[in-house]
């Protein structure tokens, strides 16, 4: 009996460490979800994320890199295989005479197994004249573009298929618009 009574006198440790493991678990369990949940709601697909890369490397103006990022037996490496003189000599003589910079840009994405749909909803691009100063040579809002880019996963990458344009159409238009 006396040892019984002596029980009453110690704190009851076991009783509190327990109490602390469940609420631990508790608090980790909702950290856990919480973030779960963010991921889901704000993260970005990775069809969308290999598009906003080619527009970084297109503005970096690497050429090399963003053809990285392009399927090779897609619309465009197709297109820039098969008309490679005037399609790569646009292309690096565009590069060569601007700088871009993009600014806002916005997608949205649908997406299904191994393929995906990223378009293009704003944003703004800006064309710089190479080593001049001041305002931006051309400005275009890039809300209503209509710009839908076909990306496909092969062996474990995100690749850019094509674009819903013809691209050796839009470089002729684009030769229209600017000095080229």
């Amino acid at each position: 009996m006396a040892a019984l009574e002596g029980a009453d006198r110690f704190p009851d440790y076991a009783g509190k460490a327990g109490k602390a493991a469940k609420w631990f678990f508790v608090i980790a369990l909702a950290a856990a979800a919480g973030t779960f949940g963010f991921l889901q709601i704000f993260r970005t697909h990775p069809a969308q994320g290999t598009v906003g890369e080619f527009f970084q490397r297109l503005q970096e103006g690497d050429l090399d890199a963003c053809l990285e990022l392009v399927d090779p037996q897609g619309q465009l490496g197709s297109a820039w295989r098969e008309d490679a003189a005037s399609v790569q000599g646009s292309v690096a003589s565009f590069l060569e005479r601007y700088r871009l910079e993009f600014q806002d840009l916005s997608f949205a994405t649908r997406a299904e197994k191994s393929a995906a749909e990223v378009s293009l909803k704003g944003g703004r691009v800006y064309l710089y004249a190479r080593g001049a100063e001041g305002p931006p040579a051309f400005a275009f809002d890039l809300e209503g573009s209509d710009l839908v880019f076909y990306v496909e996963r092969k062996e474990g990458k995100w690749m850019i298929e094509g674009i819903n344009y013809d691209v050796l159409e839009l470089l002729d238009e684009g030769r229209e618009l600017l000095p080229l």
